[in-house]
Parts: C-alpha cells; sequence; structure tokens
C-alpha cells in the first residue's frame, strides 16, 4: 500500500473549477452505474478534488493496465536519449540474437512504428499469452516471422506484442528493466516509492500492462508530462520524446468504433476530441492530459463502460473549468489551507464519503458450516464484525477472510509468495443463501462467493473477469 503524497492540495475555487460541474460528473457517472473506484482531479499542478468509494482507498495500488503503456513508453524515450538505440532502428536488427529471418515487411518494423502500434500488422498478431509461455527472447522470432498484411508506419493495429516489444528492447539493450529506468530517472525526483509490475511466468515485464502505482503518483507523472517532462527546473523527461509521444502518428478512425478511440494515436497514448491526450487501461483506468485546461483527471474504476466516463468528462468537467487563476492565487498558504465554504464543502463532504454499497440482507444467527465444490472449499464461522471465512481452493491457497456484516472487512490472501488484499462484505440475502462480495484492492475486480445450507458453494466474478492478469492466481471460478 502507497503512503506517497506528492501533490499540493487546494480547492475548486482557487484553481478556477466550478464545484458544481464536479458534482454533476459525478452525478452523471451514478446515473450511467460505473463503479468508480478513486478520482483525482487537478489544476494547474493543484489536487482540487480526490476520492476514494470504500473500501477503495487513495493508497492503494491497483493494477492499472494499459494505463502501463505511457509508462513503457517513457521509459523508451529515456533509453534513445541515452543512446541505447533509435527511434527509426529497425527491430528486427535489435533481436538479431534470436531472428535468423524475417519477411520483408517484417525486417521494416521500426522502434517507433512499436510505440505507434503500427507494426503493420491486421488481426492475428500473435496471442501474448501464448508467447509469453516461450523462454528468453524466443517469443520475438515467433512474432518477427509473422508477415505483416499491412504497411508498418501506417497500419494501426492496437495489440499487446508491440509494447512488450519495447520492453523487452529497453531491458536487452539497457540491461535494466523498464521498471527499474522510470524509478531511477522519474520516480525518485518525483518522490513516487511505491510502483511495482507485475511478470509473466518467466520474469519478463508486459510492459503494456502490469504496473500497479497509487492513483496520485498516475497523477503526478501524468502532471509531469503536463510540464514537458520538467519537474523543478529539471528534465526528466528527453524532450524528443515528450515532443513525439504526444502527437498523431497514425490514423485510428477505420480500426475504432467509438469516438475518443478515433482521434488517433500517439506513443501509446490516445488523442482526444478536446486537444489533449491519455493514457487508458482496461475497465476504466484513465489518466488524461487536459492541456487547454492545464488540467489532469485520473480514475480508477471497473466498468464495461468506458466511454461513458470520457462522455462525462466532456459534458460537465470541462464545461466547469473557468479562466485560470494568476499563479500568486496558489502562493497563498493561508488561502489555500481554509476550509472550503459553500459548493467546495459540499463536493468535499461528498467525496469523504464515498463508498460502495455493503452486501444487503440479514446477520441471522450464529453460524459454524462448511461448503464445498469441486475445487473450494469453505468454513464459515461468527465473529464479532460479521464472520471469519477459511477458503481452501485448489490453487494451493488456505486464506481466512474477515467478511463485515453492513461493513468491510480488509484481509490478505495468500498463494505461495503471492498476495492479494482484499476487503469483504456479507450477509444472509435469502433463507438458506449467503453471499460474500470479495473485492480485490490490488486490481478492478471482485467476486461473489455464495454459500447454501445444502452444503454447496460457488464463485463469480462481478461483471468481466480479469484480463491478463495473475491477480488471482489461478483461483478457480465458475461461469
Amino acid at each position: 500500500m502507497s503512503t506517497d503524497r506528492l501533490l499540493p492540495r487546494s480547492r475548486p475555487v482557487t484553481v478556477g473549477v466550478d464545484s458544481a460541474g464536479v458534482g454533476a460528473f459525478l452525478d452523471d457517472l451514478a446515473r450511467r452505474r460505473i463503479g468508480l473506484h478513486t478520482i483525482m482531479l487537478l489544476r494547474r499542478g493543484q489536487v482540487y478534488a480526490e476520492g476514494a468509494w470504500a473500501p477503495h482507498r487513495l493508497s492503494d495500488a491497483p493494477l492499472l493496465y494499459s494505463l502501463s503503456k505511457t509508462f513503457t513508453s517513457a521509459a523508451v524515450g529515456i533509453a534513445v536519449a541515452d543512446g541505447a538505440f533509435g527511434y527509426d532502428d529497425p527491430v528486427v536488427g535489435l533481436f538479431a540474437d534470436v531472428v535468423d529471418a524475417a519477411g520483408p515487411v517484417a525486417s521494416r518494423i521500426r522502434v517507433r512504428d512499436c510505440l505507434a502500434m503500427a507494426t503493420g500488422h491486421t488481426v492475428g498478431v500473435g496471442s501474448i499469452t501464448r508467447l509469453a509461455a516461450l523462454p528468453g527472447r524466443t517469443p520475438w522470432r515467433a512474432w518477427l516471422a509473422t508477415e505483416p498484411s499491412g504497411e508498418p508506419g501506417e497500419t494501426f493495429c492496437y495489440n499487446q506484442v508491440a509494447t512488450w516489444t519495447l520492453a523487452e528492447i529497453v531491458r536487452h539493450a539497457t540491461g535494466r528493466s523498464v521498471l527499474d529506468l522510470l524509478r531511477e530517472r522519474v520516480f525518485a525526483p518525483l518522490g513516487i516509492a511505491h510502483a511495482t509490475w507485475d511478470t509473466d511466468q518467466r520474469g519478463r515485464i508486459l510492459g503494456g500492462t502490469g504496473l500497479h502505482m497509487a492513483p496520485e503518483s498516475v497523477a503526478a507523472f501524468f502532471q509531469l508530462l503536463l510540464d514537458d517532462g520538467i519537474r523543478d527546473g529539471e528534465r526528466l523527461l528527453p524532450a524528443e520524446w515528450i515532443t513525439g509521444y504526444r502527437q498523431r502518428h497514425v490514423e485510428t478512425a477505420a480500426a475504432e468504433t467509438e469516438p475518443d478511440w478515433q482521434q488517433g494515436y500517439g506513443w501509446q497514448v490516445w488523442l482526444d476530441r478536446h486537444g489533449g491526450h491519455r493514457g487508458d487501461g482496461a475497465f476504466g483506468q484513465f489518466a488524461l492530459v487536459m492541456p487547454g485546461h492545464d488540467a489532469i483527471v485520473v480514475t480508477t474504476a471497473h466498468t464495461s463502460d468506458m466511454p461513458g466516463i470520457l462522455d462525462a468528462v466532456w459534458t460537465h468537467l470541462v464545461p466547469a473549468f473557468g479562466a485560470l487563476p494568476p499563479l500568486s492565487a496558489l502562493s497563498d498558504a493561508n488561502q489555500v489551507a481554509r476550509p472550503g465554504t459553500g459548493g467546495d464543502a459540499v463536493l468535499a463532504a461528498r467525496l469523504s464519503r464515498a463508498a460502495l454499497p455493503t452486501v444487503g440482507g440479514e446477520r441471522g444467527g450464529a453460524v459454524h458450516l462448511t461448503f464445498e465444490n469441486r475445487r473450494n472449499r469453505w468454513r464459515l464461522t461468527d465473529a464479532a464484525h460479521g464472520w471469519d471465512m477459511r477458503w481452501v481452493d485448489a490453487s494451493g491457497g488456505d486464506n481466512t477472510l474477515a467478511v463485515g456484516d453492513r461493513s468491510w472487512q480488509y484481509s490478505t490472501m495468500r498463494w505461495g509468495t503471492k498476495t492479494l488484499r482484499v476487503a469483504a462484505s456479507g450477509a444472509w440475502v435469502e433463507w438458506g443463501h449467503w453471499v460474500c462480495h470479495v473485492i480485490a484492492l490490488d486490481a478492478p475486480h471482485a467476486l461473489l462467493v455464495r454459500l447454501r445450507d445444502d452444503g454447496s458453494g460457488r464463485v463469480e466474478w462481478v461483471g468481466e473477469a480479469p484480463l491478463l492478469t495473475k491477480t488471482w492466481s489461478g483461483l478457480a471460478v465458475q461461469p
């Protein structure tokens, strides 16, 4: 869990934001039934609104999914500036140790084409799950043997292998992973002390997913991008990469159906309809850069309606931006420190109370019962906070979770060296049917455990299942 405190705080009125617009934004998300987990809003480098929907906390460092891609892109920029390789280097030459031969089209793929998701491939780029099972650098022998049907540098196809390729190029050329390079050159100067990156079964960072960071750390990084890669007068990110990453390098309209994904692609960022750009990850992990308003929007969530979050931003947050106040207004420490009044106070109070609903139902009588299915066994017993649920699963886990009665209780699940921090709430939802809602704090996912008085048990995802993540360590979840 992160405890990083990296950015100054302010009030909406101080940075020229109408707090009523922020409230309307939150109302819109609620109407759309979008499961927001955290939000952090910045203008002129100041956090003017922030909140976490309990049991989620702003100090948690959840999986960012494809928001990770922008960080990999920045590591590439650092490595290029250091002379490790160049943007125009053919990828096949950077994998000469494992690639005996590549077709004429694949041989033209450059580093900059991987950055722009424009390797020339259209479909069938290759299953990263299958490729990740191959040892060493041999996955790229298979990938580069797949001759693209499009044109490198022109044909857009969003995929994971292009970003994974960039992460491997950085590792092989510099001797350091993208995470190590960013920790040394960017995260440390920003004060980001807590960042981890999941790896595949062979210890390789996938680049396109797997980064875990707290929302404030994400906000500090994207504020650095808005500030042209400069922090306190020191350049942390190379000027050439800063100029290049936010330009449109390839058109996306032919490949995408949603308007906010049709505006073109930079170097591992999407361009938007309002002159800005963003990193985004599955299920609503967003970091929006709005240069015209000197603003940043960071969200973590679990929703299939990712366009809905962006629509709410354009409809409510953008109109809430007023004229930028003079810098002197932000230097008035007394003004910034005074408690908010009026709409600002209402918004702050609302965000401080934000919470996901606990499981609705009855406390019931005392229990000491055992349940099972083909791959899981549970033992449910009473506790002062509600219940303790011992859960033994086929993946080698033997965990006891604290489950709250009309509250969230925190626990840690373990499988060997892997851990997952969770929060759980439960209730008897009907006669003989007990339900436990288990929310992951390290990823935007949740489970329901359903136990019945016939001794049976069942596990199911809440919403969509995880993508490329080992968050649940192979835990058997039934459809």
